[in-house]
């Protein structure tokens, strides 16, 4: 089975960045009188990622690019928004609505090649909460996405095991905000482009997530779910699509859906460029190493 599609969404958090993009969002929060760097920080790793199903006109996600798109109006290209299980309009994510589609093919393989991925030390996003004095709600926190190396412990149910000490990956260029507040357990970091490498046979390419969000959602037993998005560019995949020995019907229905559904950043003539994509995580609370009270080098 060829891995295009498994290895180019499956490690769409192995490599991240932020980077300004035309979109700037106000967080609210005064950096001046926030105090995210006192209380601590509470650290978690990944244990699932999936993509974000869409059921009916619902989806988890966000509002990629401020508007609210109805099927043929002037926004999204005539695409239209979602709704959030909790009623916000117009989320972003096109691409969701493909996965029925999709998993009629090879791509069927993504999300286990992604829980593998995960659970033998390959693919360890950590996400990161600092000076959260309340689980519920905050004036102010920071907010990253860090990224873990080495061998996780895993239960005898096969998954992480909490409580756990990792050690940070050095090399990862770590997601930060420093100021965002947490609302009814739920915090937002924006705009975030991610850098998605691809490993096609032998060759290693990347795309970019351009102007993304993050979300993390704290529940009570101390567990984390959350999200993350962006708009991935249509003519960046077809281009590598062509250039390699995949199935024909995989790369025709790749090039057809894919420009079919793109709904963010529209070029000079009014077509849109790239489609949005939403992941969906659950995490469990780890420590790193430094953190933990017996940890080496704690």
């Amino acid at each position: 089975m060829h891995r295009l599609l498994p290895a180019l969404f499956g490690l769409a958090l192995s490599a991240c960045k932020a980077e300004p993009t035309p979109r700037p969002v106000d967080s609210g929060v005064d950096p001046g009188t926030c105090d995210a760097e006192d209380g601590g920080r509470q650290v978690w790793v990944v244990n699932s990622l999936t993509f974000a199903r869409v059921e009916g006109e619902t989806s988890d996600g966000f509002d990629l690019d401020g508007e609210v798109s109805t099927i043929g109006g002037a926004t999204g290209c005539g695409m239209g928004d979602l709704t959030s299980p909790g009623g916000q309009p117009g989320i972003d994510n096109a691409f969701g609505r493909l996965i029925p589609a999709l998993e009629a093919t090879e791509f069927a393989a993504a999300e286990p090649l992604i829980d593998s991925l995960i659970h033998n030390g390959e693919l360890m996003i950590l996400a990161e909460v600092a000076g959260m004095d309340d689980p519920v709600d905050d004036a102010c926190v920071g907010l990253a996405l860090r990224k873990a190396v080495g061998q996780p412990l895993l239960g005898t149910d096969g998954e992480m095991l909490w409580g756990q000490t990792l050690e940070l990956d050095t090399s990862f260029e770590d997601v930060e905000f420093s100021a965002v507040p947490l609302d009814a357990g739920s915090v937002t970091g924006r705009p975030v482009t991610f850098v998605l490498p691809v490993q096609i046979l032998d060759a290693a390419i990347e795309f970019p997530l351009r102007n993304g969000a993050f979300r993390v959602d704290v529940l009570e037993d101390g567990s984390i779910t959350g999200a993350v998005a962006g708009g991935l560019n249509v003519a960046e995949i077809v281009e590598t699509v062509e250039e390699q020995g995949i199935n024909e019907n995989l790369k025709a229905l790749l090039r057809s859906a894919l420009y079919a559904a793109a709904d963010l950043e529209p070029d000079e003539t009014g077509s849109c460029t790239s489609v949005s994509i939403t992941l969906a995580f659950t995490a469990v609370p780890i420590y790193v190493f430094g953190d933990a009270p017996d940890a080496p080098g704690g």
